[in-house]
């Protein structure tokens, strides 16, 4: 992929940020810059209930909630994608924010495939599979890490207090957990 086309992808990614469910990428490009605002949009409150070939499948039956795993990458944030704009990989939906973002997930899909099936990567570390919320997330050596996040939980500031223990452990654990 160019250095033109990866860039086009970012700044979708970044232009749709707060606009779930927009119709398609130019309108939310006229909606951002008319009205200039870039709320966040609050994640739908929901809990994992399934798994499919050991990745986390919520219950909207769209992986990450929706969030186009393109952006975690190539913006570094979580960005709600398109419901018009999906890809299904392995049995698992995944909805991006354009067709070039689309495309770059077709050409290299483990590449932008959360880790541990997008189950939380401290939950993993621990031997459990813990829901995710998408908006809680790092990137380690590449790999997009969701983390549990809750009122009394943050699974990503309990995992950086020892991110190199907790990654072996996690990478051990998944091998048992991720069949």
């Amino acid at each position: 992929m160019t250095t033109r086309a990866k860039l086009k992808i970012a700044i979708a990614c970044l232009t749709l940020l707060g606009y779930a469910g927009t119709a398609n990428a130019q309108s939310a490009e006229k909606k951002m810059s008319d009205s200039g605002s870039h709320e966040k949009t609050a994640m739908t409150e929901s809990v994992s209930r399934a798994f499919t070939n050991g990745y986390n499948v919520p219950s909207s039956g769209v992986a990450m909630e929706g969030y186009c795993p393109v952006c975690y990458l190539a913006a570094n944030k979580a960005v709600k994608g398109l419901p018009s704009i999906t890809h299904d990989y392995k049995g698992v939906t995944y909805w991006f924010v354009n067709e070039g973002a689309r495309q770059e997930f077709i050409s290299n899909p483990e590449k932008y495939i959360p880790a541990y099936g997008g189950w939380c990567a401290l939950g993993v570390a621990m031997g459990q599979r813990f829901p995710v919320d998408p908006t809680n997330f790092k990137i380690v050596d590449g790999r997009i890490m969701l983390f549990l996040k809750n009122a009394n939980v943050d699974g990503a500031e309990i995992w950086n207090r020892d991110e190199a223990n907790n990654l072996g452990k996690a990478e051990q654990n998944w091998k048992k957990l991720g069949s």
